[in-house]
């Protein structure tokens, strides 16, 4: 089986080039003015990113509206911009090869952004057996309460799937590690939030897994061939972690 949709691939790729590896690591969040909304509120994207437009935001979120409305994926990615540049993968592609899937992954969306698109046509008439989310990292550094808030709004996109796909087995990953330095800023908050999510794991419709470790050196460190920008991943870290995950979605599938 191949993946679908196939949404304008070419123009699609230069925007996920542009996100996973021009830009730094905290890019997403440099041009956020406004105080962001709570993480468990539903809201669309409001404004433009200087790489990628409002209404390429909205191209993208109504193309995925349309393929949800055709119910044909057996498995289903949620997420931000690590799982849309999953889709273009070699790698990824032949780990799942044997299931119908689908990509709805879209760069600089927080737990409240992916709720609304769950929320207003990303469900449509999809019966997935497995749902993969990776999303929150987006979230770190927005608020006061930034490991609370973020687990909050992870939890909250859990249950929000769980409800719309209760025959599903939704596999929520804990927050990929960010920084190269085992003692980079941004490792501490992570793994508070991956010990917090281990909570949701009911070993029957919730799984919660963290394969953050694939990532890394046996020192810590988190290497520039594996994540270029020290928050995306490269082709290399792309296998890693579809090796990590294959298992666990076929076992699902089960």
């Amino acid at each position: 089986m191949h993946e679908f949709p196939r949404l304008h691939a070419t123009a699609l790729l230069v925007f996920t080039l542009i996100v996973g590896i021009a830009a730094p690591a905290f890019a997403q969040d440099t041009e956020v003015k406004p105080p962001p909304s709570d993480p468990v509120t539903p809201v669309p994207r409001d404004r433009d990113f200087a790489w990628m437009p409002l209404a390429e935001w909205n191209r993208q979120h109504a193309a995925f509206c349309a393929a949800a409305a055709k119910g044909e994926a057996e498995l289903v990615f949620h997420g931000d911009s690590i799982i849309a540049s999953a889709q273009w993968s070699e790698n990824w592609k032949k780990a799942f090869a044997q299931y119908r899937w689908v990509d709805f992954g879209l760069g600089g969306d927080r737990t409240q952004n992916l709720l609304w698109r769950i929320e207003n046509g990303e469900i449509g008439a999809l019966k997935p057996k497995v749902v993969v989310v990776l999303i929150g990292t987006n979230n770190l550094f927005t608020t006061k309460r930034d490991v609370e808030d973020t687990v909050r709004g992870i939890a909250a996109v859990a249950q929000k799937l769980h409800a719309a796909y209760p025959s599903a087995k939704i596999l929520v990953l804990g927050v990929f590690p960010r920084g190269e330095a085992p003692n980079a800023p941004e490792r501490i908050p992570i793994v508070k939030i991956n010990k917090a999510l281990a909570k949701l794991d009911d070993g029957q419709s919730i799984f919660v897994r963290d394969v953050g470790n694939v990532f890394l050196e046996p020192n810590g460190t988190l290497p520039r061939a594996i994540s270029p920008d020290q928050l995306h991943l490269s082709e290399e870290g792309l296998r890693r972690w579809a090796e990590a995950i294959a298992p666990m979605v076929q076992k699902l599938m089960q």
